[in-house]
């Protein structure tokens, strides 16, 4: 089990991570930092704009309820 000690710089808590071989944090790397009330801390990597990663039309998804018609008292 891998493990890390916070310690105090100023007014911020840091915390060293391990490397583990292969899983190791990449270095200069921005990270979201989100704190659950369980204690939990996720680190997520920022991604200046998601949408600049994939292909175009990528995140495009199909109309799925066009071909749909009423069952009911639905509005169109």
């Amino acid at each position: 089990m891998l493990t890390a000690t916070s310690r105090m710089q100023g007014n911020s808590v840091i915390i060293t991570l391990p490397s583990n071989h292969e899983h190791k944090p990449m270095a200069n790397q921005d990270y979201i930092v989100v704190y659950v009330e369980d204690g939990t801390i996720f680190l997520v990597p920022k991604v200046e704009d998601p949408f600049l990663i994939g292909d175009e039309a990528a995140f495009y998804e199909a109309d799925e309820w066009m071909a749909l018609l009423p069952g009911g008292r639905e509005l169109i």
